[in-house]
């Protein structure tokens, strides 16, 4: 009789086949998704990320900003031409018997050229050629018209203060070495970007595979429910098992639509760094990760990886640079303590010329008239006829000079501070990479753990299903077992995908911190002009590279 019952039984769930359509989780089948696929690769992804993200664009243009800070600063040495040209005319009246005359009319014509430059030792040099043109009615020029030329050269040059770097060489060198810590910073940004790529494809493919893994155990328990039902039919179970059953159906139904929102928050992300446009094509695009990597055990060489990341991660590198900067600003800081001690040289030379009025005695009627013109003038200016020269020193010091021993001590504890923060970041670092390190080895225990718990599972499940068709197990017993393996499958899924992810935490710890890579220096020292200053050096900027 039991016989003849589990033959009947047999030939029913036969002939029943899968559970009805009701029965059946309410999700489509990734093979009937209607939107654009794109099958995608980890290295499709890399060079994706390389040429399309957007924070890798955004960060391209500081480099370009830092050169072209550079070049700002090094046009204060550029040579400057001046000149000025001007007509004037003027009329009055005479005032005494020396006036010249009861009207006094000149017309003057200026046009003078020139050119000065900021020479990189410090001091600048100016050059001036001036001429004049004048006519008058007075009786008492001798030339009418007249003119007049100079030619002066002058020179000043610091020996002490602003000698061996000044305010306007330290900021060239200073912005030299934030240049290098642009490059520093983009690199960084690059290999964080990258690495989250990595990292968003073996979340992406975590996410699939769980949804796989949800739909699975849907479907053993939609299949459960089916058997029940066909029981229920029979008379061999009780109405009230399959009540259980639809219940545990309609709760990984939910399981199901909690993953494929997963699977669709992950394409986003990956999306997000792949693709530079904002386009609605674009995220509608399925994502299918084509790479499936194994979890292959990989060996840590802790001491070496520590020593690789002391030597080249960016924030270390950034962090000797701005130290390095610091070291210019404590250089400028100590030379300002100096007194000012300047060279000054001069030399210029006169002409005059024109056409000459001979007058019969004071200021009185023309007797001869002398040709003569502009030729004249420039002949006696650079035939040094009528030379000029200055030469002298120029020397002050303040009696307490409290402003630059201040901005010296500023400097210095800068400086010391740029020190400390590296032997910070050298701790940081090796207990980052050490922490990696750890991940690495614990997260492959884990697949091994989760892996050997899985196979146990599907075994456990298979057993308890033969159990309950024999009769000698229950519904729930074969559900609570349906659930374990669900739990063990998503729990190895999620240490091959934290795997994954840290072997690539581990590679990227080595390269780059997490932060921006540190900021950039400044020198503030109020200097005027022409690249003199009396204000100390001292270099700001955040200590950066440190991981949250």
């Amino acid at each position: 009789m039991i016989r003849s019952g589990y033959a009947a039984l047999a030939a029913l769930v036969l002939a029943a086949g899968p559970a009805p359509a009701q029965d059946v989780a309410p999700t489509p089948s990734p093979g009937l998704d209607p939107r654009p696929v794109l099958e995608l690769t980890l290295e499709d992804a890399v060079r994706r990320t390389l040429e399309n993200n957007v924070d890798i664009a955004v960060e391209r243009f500081n480099p370009e900003a830092s050169v072209l800070q550079i070049d700002e600063l090094r046009g204060f040495y550029e040579p400057t031409l001046t000149s000025l040209v001007t007509q004037n005319s003027s009329a009055r009246p005479g005032s005494n018997a020396f006036s010249g005359g009861q009207s006094i009319n000149a017309d003057t014509f200026n046009y003078n050229f020139g050119g000065f430059q900021n020479v990189p030792t410090g001091g600048d040099l100016r050059v001036d050629f001036t001429n004049r043109r004048t006519s008058t009615n007075s009786v008492f020029e001798s030339f009418n018209p007249s003119f007049n030329s100079n030619f002066n050269l002058s020179y000043n040059q610091p020996f002490l203060r602003n000698f061996r770097t000044d305010a306007r060489r330290t900021q060239i060198r200073v912005a030299k070495k934030n240049r290098e810590i642009s490059d520093v910073q983009f690199r960084q940004t690059v290999v964080n970007t990258v690495a989250g790529v990595k990292l968003s494809y073996y979340d992406l493919l975590y996410a699939i595979d769980n949804l796989e893994a949800q739909r699975k155990s849907l479907s053993l328990a939609s299949k459960l429910l089916g058997e029940n039902r066909i029981k229920v039919r029979v008379g061999t179970m009780a109405p009230l098992d399959v009540v259980a059953a639809e219940s545990e159906q309609a709760s990984r139904e939910e399981a199901v639509i909690v993953a494929e929102a997963a699977v669709a928050e992950a394409e986003d992300t990956l999306k997000r760094t792949i693709f530079n446009t904002n386009d609605p094509a674009t995220w509608e695009t399925r994502i299918v990760p084509v790479d499936r990597p194994t979890a292959e055990p990989f060996h840590v060489d802790l001491e070496a990886a520590i020593r690789s990341a002391l030597g080249k991660r960016t924030d270390m590198a950034a962090a000797r640079k701005r130290l390095e900067s610091a070291e210019y600003n404590v250089e400028y800081a100590r030379n300002q303590l100096l007194p000012t001690a300047n060279l000054v040289a001069a030399y210029g030379t006169t002409g005059i010329g024109g056409t000459l009025l001979e007058r019969e005695g004071f200021g009185g009627p023309i007797i001869r008239t002398v040709p003569g013109g502009f030729s004249d003038a420039i002949g006696d200016v650079f035939g040094r006829n009528f030379p000029t020269w200055t030469l002298g020193f120029n020397v002050a010091y303040p009696i307490f000079n409290r402003q630059a021993d201040a901005a010296s001590a500023r400097a210095r504890i800068s400086r010391d501070q740029d020190q400390a923060t590296i032997r910070r970041l050298e701790m940081q670092i090796t207990a980052e990479v050490r922490s990696a390190a750890r991940a690495v080895e614990t997260n492959y225990k884990r697949v091994e753990s989760t892996r050997a718990a899985r196979v146990l599972q599907e075994r456990r499940l298979d057993a308890e299903t033969k159990k309950f068709s024999a009769g000698m197990s229950t519904n729930f017993l074969v559900t609570q077992t349906q659930r374990d393996l669900a739990v063990a499958e998503v729990a190895e899924l999620r240490a091959i995908a934290d795997y994954r992810k840290s072997l690539v935490s581990f590679e990227r710890v080595q390269e780059a911190g997490l932060g921006g890579g540190g900021g950039t220096v400044t020198v503030s020292t109020g200097a005027a002009p022409t690249g003199s200053s009396s204000s100390g050096a001292t270099s700001t900027g955040s200590t950066g590279g440190q991981q949250q």
